[in-house]
């Protein structure tokens, strides 16, 4: 049980970091415009539309690529989508690296 004590205690550690602040902020900013919306969830689609090509082992088509790169472009403009994607990119960082140290630390890639 205690390994589940010190989980909880690191997710608490995290929620106070100012990363997550952060992100908390920037995310009730873009909840609040449904125009950020609208546009974060056309970015989500033509992002997960061109890591599927990419990850299935195809290159992404031409129209898939201008796709994502005119609602990047929209994105990049609009500064609270560009902050909460940044700010989320941060935390999803700091998860992975948690990830990464319990891993190599027990040795779980080691055969």
């Amino acid at each position: 049980m205690a390994n589940y004590d010190k989980a909880y205690e690191l997710a608490r550690d995290l929620k106070a970091s100012e990363e997550y602040k952060e992100y908390q902020k920037a995310k009730a900013e873009v909840s609040s415009s449904q125009e950020a919306l609208s546009i974060l969830r056309e970015y989500r689609k033509a992002e997960i539309a061109f890591q599927a090509a990419f990850f299935s082992g195809q290159q992404p088509d031409d129209k898939q690529k201008e796709e994502l790169e005119t609602i990047t472009n929209i994105v990049n403009m609009h500064g609270p989508i560009k902050r909460y994607i940044e700010a989320e990119r941060r935390i999803l960082v700091t998860l992975a690296d948690i990830q990464r140290i319990l891993t190599e630390s027990m040795n779980l890639l080691e055969v």
